[in-house]
């Protein structure tokens, strides 16, 4: 049985995407971080949902024992030139995880060849934490 052509890349020219991005180090003694995400030339980005891994100095953790990072993030897309929010936002506030991502209302789109800047604020850290942290745009790509 063939597939339908509405889920054909070639043919719809889209296709599901993930684009990740990570800081590592985030501590009370440093507690500022910056990460960037430089989009394809090829294609305009879907937004559709944001997940969050952390953990504390690399440990293991499971579902119920997984950190909840005190870090903000402020996000800037320079596609367009504007920040996505007025200031900083917890990231369990805004990111999900694995099982349950935050769901966007409606898709973002990103500009082609657009950095997505992430700016970190670990001020509220307790002391002796440190942090390494992966965020994840979910999404699809619009090939142009």
């Amino acid at each position: 049985m063939n597939a339908p052509q509405i889920f054909k890349p070639s043919v719809t020219k889209t296709d599901m995407f993930w684009y990740p991005t990570s800081v590592a180090g985030l501590s009370s003694v440093a507690p500022t971080a910056s990460s960037l995400i430089n989009l394809d030339a090829d294609s305009y980005f879907y937004c559709v949902a944001l997940t969050c891994t952390a953990s504390i100095a690399g440990a293991a953790f499971t579902e119920s024992t997984a950190p909840l990072p005190l870090v903000s993030v402020q996000i800037n897309d320079t596609g367009t030139g504007k920040y996505m929010m007025s200031g900083g936002v917890l990231i369990p506030g805004l990111f999900g995880d694995g099982k349950r991502p935050y769901r966007l209302p409606r898709p973002r789109v990103f500009n082609p060849n657009a950095t997505i800047n992430f700016t970190y604020d670990g001020s509220l850290l307790a002391a002796g934490t440190t942090y390494q942290i992966q965020l994840v745009l979910h999404g699809f790509k619009q090939y142009l």
